[in-house]
């Protein structure tokens, strides 16, 4: 498919005669390190003398830059071998436009952008360039494809802790927001995910202030490969978070599909306070939770207030017995059926929660066809959940201490 994408590249690359880094294409623009066939030396001088609807091609090499694509709908499409690499020292480029810190090596904004077949890599650079990200989407339509996000972190897990002592969780390497009432549709599809601090992936829809009852975000996260630290205990590490948060009416937030992922190595371990979860959700609708695999987690999932999700067709592995307070998955809710999935070597299979004091109760929730292997409980619903995953020091509530609030 990728020779075929070339050629076809090739074949429409029609060069219009200019001078220097001025030069234009019918059908895009290009970027090499050394501006080899008049292309550009810079993906951002690229992007800025780009209009929307153009291609952007991205030649190998190493681009040491940090990306803001605003308002033009643009395809970011690698070669083999293009990586775009964070400075020493990078902007706080999403404070201006979001109200909350961030660093992004490359971010989007009021678009719909492409962005496929390129390595992001962090370099490992968070502690001169706090709350590092990779790629983020910010009130943003878009396709992030066939991409290597790598080293959104300090090189080993962390959680830094700010002048009062609180910690300040920070790492992430996928990123889409939408907190305006315009309805947007992220697809983040066969991305690999490799050494990251916080969060492999981040979907979160926030109710614009001055419409909080129109649904916002449809995300689809599909076949992305997410590992994780390992044993660790520095950090609860999260492999996908889907949230929305805000709205009049908590089941118009968010919606879509996450399906076909792979997780695995998100462990804490020790005197650690919260366990790691392979996916967190909040407050979606009419989700589509199936054919994912998580491997190696301290909690499979967490599905707190879902209504109308489908979890089905799933594969939770545990830690193993020398971590204690293992769950497959943590819900609460209403309307929504979990079917047909294995819960394999854990200490919980599923808790349902039952007038939790913060997570509310599951309920109109079907159980059925699923799988326990090696779980030494399979089901457990009582009011004394919360306090029961207390006791196991793989305490559940409250999960969302770390949720990104604007």
């Amino acid at each position: 498919m990728k020779i075929k994408q070339f050629i076809m590249l090739s074949l429409i690359l029609i060069v219009i005669a200019g001078p220097g880094n001025s030069v234009a294409y019918a059908a895009g623009l290009c970027v090499h390190p050394s501006g080899a066939g008049r292309c550009f030396t810079s993906i951002q001088a690229a992007v800025d003398a780009a209009n929307s609807g153009d291609q952007i091609l991205i030649r190998a090499g190493t681009y040491v830059e940090q990306i803001t694509v605003n308002g033009k709908d643009l395809t970011l499409q690698g070669r083999p071998g293009a990586v775009i690499q964070a400075p020493a020292s990078m902007e706080d480029t999403l404070t201006p436009v979001f109200g909350f810190p961030g660093r992004p090596i490359l971010l989007v904004t009021d678009a719909a952008v492409t962005v496929r077949d390129l390595t992001i890599d962090g370099a490992n650079s968070a502690e001169s360039n706090p709350f590092l990200q990779g790629i983020v989407f910010l009130n943003a339509d878009g396709v992030i494809r066939d991409n290597i996000v790598q080293n959104v972190g300090f090189g080993e897990p962390r959680l830094p802790l700010d002048e009062n002592g609180f910690p300040v969780y920070q790492g992430d390497a996928i990123v889409a927001i939408n907190f305006v009432a315009v309805p947007r549709t992220v697809t983040i599809s066969e991305n690999r995910i490799l050494n990251f601090n916080n969060n492999g992936i981040i979907v979160d829809a926030e109710a614009d202030f001055n419409d909080p009852t129109a649904a916002n975000l449809t995300v689809n996260v599909t076949d992305n490969t997410i590992v994780g630290s390992g044993p660790n205990e520095a950090i609860d590490q999260w492999g996908i978070f889907v949230g929305g948060f805000g709205f009049a009416d908590p089941q118009s937030g968010i919606t879509g599909v996450i399906r076909g992922n792979r997780i695995r190595d998100l462990v804490t371990v020790g005197a650690f306070p919260l366990p790691s979860v392979g996916i967190v959700m909040f407050n979606p609708s009419n989700l589509e939770v199936s054919r994912n695999s998580m491997e190696n987690v301290n909690v499979g999932m967490g599905a707190n207030q879902v209504f109308a999700t489908q979890i089905v067709h799933n594969q939770i592995t545990g830690p193993g017995p020398d971590v204690f307070g293992s769950s497959g998955l943590l819900i609460s809710g209403s309307d929504s059926q979990v079917l047909n999935n294995r819960f394999r070597k854990l200490d919980m299979g599923v808790l349902l929660f039952i007038e939790d004091s913060q997570l509310g109760s599951a309920t109109n929730t079907v159980l059925d066809d699923n799988n326990f292997d090696n779980v030494a409980m399979d089901v457990l619903t009582s009011p004394g959940a919360s306090m029961a995953l207390a006791a196991a020091e793989a305490k559940a509530a409250p999960m969302w201490t770390k949720l990104p609030h604007r």
